[in-house]
C-alpha cells in the first residue's frame, strides 16, 4: 500500500482528527439519561480563537456548564430560563484545541440532535460549523437511542 493510499483509510478511520471541525462527544448517548458532553474546538488558523459558541439541541435539558480556566462563560437563556446557548470568550492559540465540558438530560425518545457551533477567530474571522454531513464546514452530531 502506498503512504497515500495510508493516507487515505487513517483519514476515513479518524473523521474528527483528519477534518479539523468543532465535534460534541460522545456521538452516542441514552434516551433519559444524564450525559456530560464534551465540545472540541480546533484551532486550524494562524490567528488565536477569540469566542466559541454552541447553541443548545431543543430536545436536552442543560443543567450545567463548566468554565474551563482563561475562558469566561456567557449561557443565553429563553423566557422559561432554560439554557440555549453557551458562548466561551478568550484566547485559543493556533495549532491547539480546546474542550468545553456541560452535562445535559437526555429526551425520553431516541433522536439525532444537531450541534451547532459557531467559532470566531481574531480579526472578525468566524467559521459556522452548521453544515450539513460531508460539507466544508459540518455540525456535529449525536444519536440518542
Amino acid at each position: 500500500m502506498n503512504l497515500r493510499a495510508a493516507l487515505v483509510l487513517l483519514a476515513a478511520a479518524v473523521p474528527e482528527l483528519a477534518s479539523g471541525h468543532a465535534v460534541v462527544q460522545p456521538a452516542d448517548s441514552s434516551v433519559g439519561t444524564t450525559q456530560q458532553y464534551t465540545l472540541r474546538v480546533p484551532n486550524e488558523k494562524d490567528v488565536p480563537t477569540v469566542a466559541v459558541r454552541l447553541q443548545f439541541p431543543a430536545e436536552l435539558e442543560v443543567a450545567t456548564v463548566d468554565e474551563p480556566a482563561g475562558w469566561h462563560l456567557t449561557l443565553d437563556r429563553d423566557a422559561t430560563g432554560r439554557i440555549v446557548s453557551a458562548t466561551w470568550t478568550g484566547s485559543l492559540p493556533p495549532k491547539a484545541d480546546a474542550r468545553f465540558t456541560f452535562t445535559a438530560r437526555n429526551p425520553a425518545a431516541a433522536v439525532t440532535v444537531t450541534w451547532n457551533v459557531v467559532q470566531t477567530y481574531d480579526g472578525v474571522l468566524i467559521v459556522e460549523w452548521t453544515g450539513p454531513a460531508g460539507s466544508r464546514t459540518p455540525a456535529s452530531h449525536t444519536d440518542i437511542h
